[in-house]
C-alpha cells in the first residue's frame, strides 16, 4: 500500500515539504515459518528469551510467536533490562459494500491492540480468578420379581470469571500485519526499561534542544522508511541531539460515497477521527492508560442412559413405568463465554504537540501522527509567555486596557470628507 502526504503543515513557520509517496511494504513483518538471521545466538527457555543482540532476541521472540500462530507473549532479555513482546490478533470479513470491509478490518486492529494490552498488563499486574465447578451424578433403580431397570444422569456445570486491571505506560508498536488470504490482522506491542524511561523520564524535560524543522524531518523520514500502523505509538531518538521524539498513531476508514459533495465531508469526518485517535495514543503512551479486562465462561453438561420412562412424570410412581426396548444414552453440552475489553485515557496533552495527516493512495484509509518532543514543548510554552506579554498587561507591545465606547457626540459640518467614486460607469454605445 502506498501512502501519500496530505498536509505537513509544521508549527512554528516550517518551512514546506511537497507531497511524496512512500510504499508500507517496505518493512516485510514476521511470518510463520520463516527463518531468523542470527538465530543461533539466541537462547529460548519456555517464554524467556535470551540473546547478546538485543535485535535478534525480539526478533526471534517475534518468530516464535508467529511459529505458535497464537496471541500471547514472551520476555526479552535486552541491554536495558527484561523487555515483554505481547502479540494479539482478531479476525475481520468481507462484504460487497467496501466501507463495511475497511471498517470491520480496523475493528480487528483495535481488537488486536487490546488484547495485546491486556496481555502486557497480566503479565505484570497477575490476574484475578474465580471459578466454580460442580457435578452432581443420580441414578433411578427399580427391581421386582420378575426384572430390573435403571436410569443414570451426570450433570457438570462449571462458571470461571477472571479480571485483570491496571496503568499500562512506555509501551510502543512492533509490529502490525493484515493477512488477507485469511482474513486477520496482527498487533505487537513491546514495553522494556528503555522505552518506559525513555517516556517517562523525558516528559517536559529539555536536557537538550533540537530544531523542530529537524524534528519533523525525522518524523517524515521514519513514515516514509516504515509502516504506519493504524494504532499504537513509537519512540524515536534523535541521532545528533539524542532528544526522544514520542509519536502516537491514529487511522479512520474514509467511507466512500457516489456523492461527492458526502463523500468531500466523509473524508473531513475521517481525518477529524484519526487525529483524536492518534492524540488518544500519544496521551496513553506518555501518561499512561487504565486498562481493563473481564472473561468468563459457563459451561454446562448433561449426559446419561435411561432404560425406562414413568408414565406420568409428575408422581414417579415405580409401579407405572415403561421398560424400553433399547438403552437410550443422552449427551449434551453447552457452553457460553464473553470477553470484555476496555482503556481509558483521560488528561491534558502537553504544549507542543503537533499532529500530521497522511491517506492511503486508494483513498480508503485516513491516517495521523501526533508527535511530542520536550523541544516542542519548551519553545510552544515560551511562545505562549511572550503571547501574555509583561503580566498580560501587553500582546506584543500592545496594552490590554481601553475604555468605554463612546455613543453621543462626534457631529462636525467641517469635519474631513473624501470624495467618493464619482463618474460615468457605462457608455452610451453600450446601452
Amino acid at each position: 500500500m502506498k501512502l501519500k502526504i496530505l498536509t505537513l503543515a509544521m508549527v512554528l513557520a516550517m518551512p514546506a515539504i511537497a507531497a511524496e509517496e512512500f510504499s508500507l511494504t517496505d518493512m516485510i513483518p514476521a511470518r510463520p515459518g520463516a527463518q531468523v538471521a542470527g538465530a543461533e545466538q539466541a537462547q529460548v527457555s519456555g517464554d524467556v528469551v535470551v540473546a547478546k543482540d538485543t535485535n535478534v532476541a525480539v526478533a526471534v521472540a517475534h518468530q516464535a510467536l508467529m511459529d505458535d500462530n497464537e496471541d500471547g507473549i514472551k520476555m526479552i532479555q535486552v541491554g536495558s533490562g527484561t523487555g515483554i513482546l505481547s502479540i494479539g490478533s482478531a479476525s475481520y470479513s468481507t462484504y460487497d459494500n467496501m466501507n463495511a470491509t475497511l471498517l470491520s478490518k480496523r475493528g480487528a486492529y483495535n481488537q488486536a491492540y487490546l488484547i495485546a494490552k491486556k496481555q502486557l498488563i497480566e503479565n505484570m499486574k497477575g490476574v484475578e480468578h474465580q471459578c466454580s465447578n460442580v457435578v452432581s451424578a443420580r441414578m433411578d433403580v427399580i427391581d421386582t420379581g420378575v426384572e430390573g431397570t435403571a436410569n443414570e444422569q451426570t450433570n457438570m456445570m462449571e462458571a470461571c470469571t477472571e479480571s485483570v486491571s491496571g496503568s499500562l505506560a512506555g509501551f510502543v508498536t512492533y509490529d502490525v500485519y493484515d493477512n488477507i488470504d485469511e482474513k486477520g490482522v496482527r498487533v505487537s506491542l513491546i514495553s522494556t526499561p528503555k522505552t518506559r524511561s525513555q517516556i517517562k523520564g523525558n516528559r517536559g524535560a529539555v536536557a537538550v534542544t533540537t530544531e523542530p524543522n529537524v524534528i519533523f524531518q525525522q518524523v517524515i523520514g521514519d513514515v516514509k522508511s516504515g509502516v504506519l500502523p493504524p494504532v499504537g505509538a513509537k519512540v524515536l531518538t534523535n541521532a545528533d541531539t539524542g532528544e526522544v521524539i514520542i509519536l502516537g498513531y491514529g487511522s479512520a476508514i474514509a467511507r466512500q460515497n457516489r456523492n461527492s459533495n458526502v463523500a468531500r465531508k466523509l473524508k473531513g469526518v475521517a481525518k477529524s477521527q484519526s487525529q483524536t485517535r492518534a492524540r488518544s495514543a500519544l496521551l496513553a503512551t506518555i501518561q499512561g492508560e487504565k486498562v481493563y479486562w473481564q472473561g468468563s465462561f459457563d459451561e454446562k453438561q448433561m449426559e446419561g442412559t435411561k432404560q425406562f420412562e414413568y408414565e406420568d412424570p409428575y408422581l414417579n410412581d415405580p409401579q407405572q413405568v415403561k421398560i424400553l426396548e433399547e438403552d437410550r444414552s443422552t449427551f449434551l453440552n453447552q457452553l457460553k463465554t464473553s470477553d470484555e475489553y476496555s482503556t481509558v485515557a483521560k488528561g491534558k496533552l502537553p504544549p507542543g504537540v503537533s499532529v500530521k495527516s497522511f491517506a492511503s493512495d486508494d483513498g480508503f484509509w485516513q491516517y495521523s501522527v501526533a508527535v511530542y518532543a520536550p523541544s516542542l514543548e519548551a519553545t510552544a510554552r515560551k511562545a505562549a509567555k511572550e503571547m501574555e506579554g509583561n503580566n498580560g498587561q501587553t500582546v506584543n507591545g500592545v496594552s490590554h486596557y481601553g475604555h468605554k465606547i463612546k455613543a453621543h457626540g462626534g457631529l462636525n459640518e467641517k469635519a474631513a470628507n473624501p470624495q467618493g467614486a464619482s463618474g460615468k460607469v457605462a457608455s452610451e454605445k453600450e446601452l
